[in-house]
């Protein structure tokens, strides 16, 4: 009897073993993928969708973690990122939450003279939703915003106007050209203080059209002293470029949050070639 009871005592110790290694396993398992979550936002006048990745262990944890928010182009939606096989996997490494909101095209116009929505939605809603209902760093160093072709040119933008909510913007392949936008960023550019702490990263690939209005922006931003970083790299308006810079803008997002890491005035840096 004693040795059966002995048998059953392991047996439950095991079981409870196995039972929290399984939760384990789940809570990492959820905090790799993507959560789609819908709230309401006075700015859209309609329900936000957006897809928030969590770093892995933020369920067990009381840590509070950076925030990217990251853009998608044009023709796709809130679910493109997640859909990329190294997402995840980079996005866990650096140990932050990232934020993929859903903006069709409709968000990007003007209505009767005002703002486009997008830019009310980012700097306000999205970034008041995710600060009341995740663990973050709610301040600039801790925000970074970031984005491709058309979410490029929306990450500029609002990073630009809202140098006081994002310190660190990324714009890969950024749609700069037509329909107003090269004087808009003149105006923005203008309108910052000559070496603000805001820090930019620019990407296109050296096929792409818009490498031109990449070129200009560059030179602008170089033109008011404000710190930025600018990559021309093999290849045209494609993942085989998103694909690597993304990463890029990630590594450069971890280092400027980073206590001993870059200063908040890094020295303008224009490189040609692959950045990584």
């Amino acid at each position: 009897m004693r040795v059966m009871t002995a048998f059953r005592s392991i047996g439950v110790v095991v079981l409870a073993v196995l039972l929290a290694a399984c939760a384990a396993v789940e809570a990492a398992a959820q905090s790799r993928t993507a959560r789609t979550v819908r709230f309401d936002s006075p700015a859209l006048g309609a329900q936000a969708i957006v897809a928030i990745l969590l770093p892995p262990g933020y369920d067990a944890s009381d840590k509070r973690y950076p925030v990217l928010y990251l853009l998608h182009g044009g023709t796709q939606n809130h679910t493109a990122f997640p859909a990329r096989a190294w997402f995840s996997r980079e996005a866990s490494r650096h140990e932050m939450i990232v934020v993929m909101p859903h903006l069709p095209p409709a968000y990007f116009s003007s209505r009767g003279g005002a703002a486009p929505a997008f830019e009310a939605f980012l700097a306000s809603d999205l970034t008041g939703y995710v600060d009341a209902h995740y663990r973050t760093i709610a301040s600039p160093r801790g925000r970074g915003v970031a984005g491709i072709s058309m979410g490029g040119f929306a990450a500029a933008v609002v990073g630009l106007k809202h140098a006081d909510t994002f310190g660190s913007v990324g714009a890969i392949s950024a749609a700069f050209s037509g329909a107003g936008r090269e004087r808009q960023l003149d105006a923005l550019v203008a309108a910052m203080p000559a070496g603000s702490a805001t820090y930019v990263y620019i990407a296109c690939g050296a096929q792409d059209s818009l490498l031109p209005a990449s070129r200009r922006f560059a030179e602008l931003l170089a033109g008011r002293a404000i710190a930025h970083q600018y990559a021309e790299v093999p290849g045209d308006h494609s993942w085989a470029v998103w694909d690597p810079q993304v990463q890029a803008f990630f590594n450069i997002f971890a280092a400027r949050r980073q206590p001993l890491g870059w200063p908040l005035r890094p020295a303008v840096n224009r490189t040609v070639g692959r950045a990584s």
